[in-house]
């Protein structure tokens, strides 16, 4: 037994890895025994083919594998992105060191660069970093950067773009408060139009914002065919027998361009969800501020037709919107978004939310339209309380009618859930459908902004006037104490909680298949 406890071995774990992995930075910084030259634009950055293999996929093909052009070279040229030249250092030290500093400003470059050369773990880095900082993209004009980016690069990351996605619909207001947004290319735009969850002031506010992006886009068609933004008057026709010459090849070119526009982005305005002095305020304004062409004839004829179908829309000419709705590209023109005037939505806020007792609730009242048509002037009376910490049902005593026996004790019962609780007040005659919109904020880089949206499809009548909405919140998140606060919970001191309420009118010509049901 003693021989056996004296020839025991004793292990130990000897570790330096601060040390190797400086000595590997060395190689980078001090350019020491370097065997590959990578060019990007005008820089040459000396590297080592063991460290680029190790690290990318891409560089372990093109530098090992002998059927590319790029094996044995001595000096590789890079083609990239011109904005990816400045962040190119830090990128091919990363692989170095495992470790790079990003900012709103490079963010999305390093993702190119780390997407195209099969990074994973920079890749995966890139998109937690924009998840947490979409506000700070907003405010420096780069949101609608990174959303193109993402969607170019990651199609298959449907967490991130669902993320940019939502914060592109419901913080519309805040993206168009910074430069930048209307670069928004015509495909996301017609998207954007088509979403019964954005959140808008108003649908004309709206038509104003589509009307800024429509100019913006016009000008950079113009700029790319050669021509200024007031043109002088176009050349004579050429003589029957003769070609077209390439100058009209080019203004029919910019015509057609601009005509996409008009019918594949402008087209899902929804006119009819506006007031009648607000459509009579597009008539007078549109085209006023182009230079005359045949696609501004084009565009005011588009606003005159739309614009027309709106106002039979207001006096209910049952037969001709039955044939507009029939039309699949018109199938959403009277169905409402998450409109945030006042007309149609309430705002409620919880201040002191750590104060605040248990299963007690905060509770308001406003008035909304019965439907979007300016002929009807009734309203409508909401009963609108929130329970962010629970519902509390105490004991009860249900009586029999005829007898004693069918008396029966109720006990108290609680429901962990964040509720709301619409009441209507309104004596209807008949079922009506409403569509509802429940905007929760949250907060991100110190700001606040909306982090989620709840929509229900909501059926009223005499008998069937009481909606609750649960789990509109995680409940048990805002039980979190300490270091680990909600998300939910903005303000100077992150101790409130602030909702609105979005209630819009439905209507026989809404789309049955939205808003969906939950």
């Amino acid at each position: 037994m003693e021989c056996d406890e004296q020839d025991a071995v004793v292990e130990d774990v000897l570790q330096n890895t601060t040390s190797v992995l400086q000595k590997i930075a060395n190689l980078y910084a001090e350019r020491l025994m370097s065997d590959v030259t990578l060019v990007v634009g005008k820089a040459r950055y000396p590297a080592h083919r063991i460290i680029l293999c190790a690290s990318s996929d891409v560089f372990q093909v093109m530098l090992m594998n002998a059927t590319w052009r790029e094996f044995g070279d001595a000096v590789i040229t890079l083609q990239e992105d011109e904005k990816c030249h400045a962040v190119f250092p830090q990128f091919l030290r990363y692989m170095y060191v495992g470790k790079m500093t990003i900012s709103v400003d490079t963010a999305v470059y390093v993702l190119k660069l780390a997407d195209k050369y099969n990074i994973h773990d920079l890749v995966q880095m890139c998109i937690d970093y924009m998840k947490r900082h979409l506000n700070k993209a907003t405010a420096k004009g780069h949101f609608v950067e990174w959303l193109h980016n993402v969607l170019m690069v990651c199609p298959g990351r449907k967490d991130l773009i669902a993320q940019m996605e939502n914060f592109l619909k419901w913080n519309l207001e805040r993206i168009v408060s910074y430069p930048g947004w209307e670069q928004l290319t015509p495909g996301t735009m017609s998207w954007l139009l088509q979403q019964h969850d954005l959140v808008v002031r108003s649908e004309f506010r709206l038509y104003e914002l589509v009307e800024r992006w429509f100019r913006h886009q016009k000008a950079q068609i113009e700029c790319a065919a050669g021509r200024p933004s007031s043109p002088p008057p176009p050349p004579p026709s050429p003589p029957p027998g003769q070609t077209a010459t390439a100058a009209n090849v080019c203004e029919q070119d910019r015509e057609d361009a601009i005509n996409r526009l008009i019918y594949g982005v402008l087209v899902h305005l929804r006119f009819a969800m506006m007031s009648l002095p607000q459509m009579a305020n597009v008539l007078m304004t549109c085209g006023k501020s182009y230079a005359a062409s045949v696609s501004v004839r084009t565009l005011k004829e588009f606003y005159v037709a739309r614009v027309a179908d709106a106002m039979n829309f207001h006096a209910r000419r049952v037969e001709v919107l039955g044939a507009i709705r029939a039309c699949e590209a018109d199938e959403l023109l009277f169905t409402p978004r998450l409109y945030t005037s006042d007309l149609w939505s309430l705002e409620i806020t919880v201040n002191y939310f750590d104060k605040l007792d248990k299963y007690s609730s905060v509770a308001s009242v406003f008035f909304s339209p019965t439907n979007f048509s300016d002929v009807d002037e009734e309203s409508n009376r909401w009963d609108v309380e929130f329970f962010p910490l629970g519902v509390r049902y105490k004991p009860a005593q249900l009586i029999g009618v005829y007898s004693a026996a069918t008396n029966r004790e109720i006990p108290e019962s609680i429901i962990r859930t964040v509720r709301l609780r619409i009441t209507s007040q309104r004596a209807m005659r008949n079922e009506c459908r409403y569509m509802i919109g429940v905007l929760i904020c949250g907060m991100m880089n110190e700001e606040e902004y909306v982090f989620t949206c709840h929509v229900r499809m909501a059926y009223f009548s005499s008998d069937r006037r009481v909606l609750n909405i649960d789990n509109l919140i995680p409940f048990e998140e805002l039980q979190l104490g300490g270091q680990n606060l909600s998300h939910y919970l903005v303000g100077e001191h992150l101790d409130t909680i602030k909702i609105k309420v979005v209630i819009v009118p439905l209507n026989q010509y809404s789309n049955v298949f939205a808003p969906p049901v939950e």
